[in-house]
Order: C-alpha cells, then sequence, then structure tokens
C-alpha cells in the first residue's frame, strides 16, 4: 500500500476505540438535545419575535412554478416598455431574468 492510500485512510484504530468514539458522540448529542443553542432557527425566531420567517424553499412547487412565469411576462413587459427593438430582444432579456429568478429559487433556503 502506497503512503497516499495510507494517508486517505486516516489514522488507524483498534475496533473498539472507535465505537466508544462514536458512542461517547451520541450520548453527548442526546444529552444536549437535537438542536444546538444559537440554530439558525432560534436566531431566525429572535429576530422575527418568534414568528417562523418564510423563506422561497417553503414554497410549494405551484406557487414557485406561478412566481417564475410571473417574473418572465413581467420582465418582457418592461422589456417592451423600455424600448426593445422587437420581441425577440425582449424575450431574450426576460431569459436573462427568468435565470437570475431560478438561482434564486435554488439559493434561498
Amino acid at each position: 500500500m502506497s503512503k497516499r492510500s495510507k494517508r486517505r485512510q486516516g489514522p488507524h484504530r483498534e475496533s473498539g476505540e472507535g465505537e466508544a468514539d462514536s458512542r461517547r458522540a451520541a450520548e453527548a448529542g442526546e444529552a444536549a438535545g437535537r438542536r444546538s443553542p444559537g440554530s439558525p432557527g432560534e436566531a431566525r425566531q429572535a429576530v422575527r419575535g418568534g414568528a417562523r420567517a418564510r423563506h422561497a424553499s417553503d414554497w410549494s412547487l405551484a406557487v414557485q412554478l406561478a412566481f417564475l412565469v410571473a417574473v418572465f411576462a413581467v420582465a418582457v413587459l418592461i422589456a417592451e416598455l423600455a424600448g426593445a427593438a422587437n420581441l425577440g430582444v425582449a424575450l431574450g432579456v426576460a431569459q436573462i431574468v427568468f435565470t437570475i429568478a431560478v438561482i434564486y429559487l435554488l439559493l434561498r433556503r
């Protein structure tokens, strides 16, 4: 076995030692509860005064699709009103805005 392969495997432990470590970690987790103090959920509740913040990831699929269709339509309308040379240019601008909206929905969690 090469040195590189040995490094990938990490330090060798006896079989009992690894199991004891995992047991201790599990017991510590149970004693501390499921959530640690200062978790993002608690911070969000503190900021909102106890009310849960509603994120885009909480939206149903139908709501997300309706949002994307509305974003596309509004972007086409704004591009046309702003003086796009033709409908093709307006649709191209709307595609870019649509992509930004999709990225927003994917990253907002």
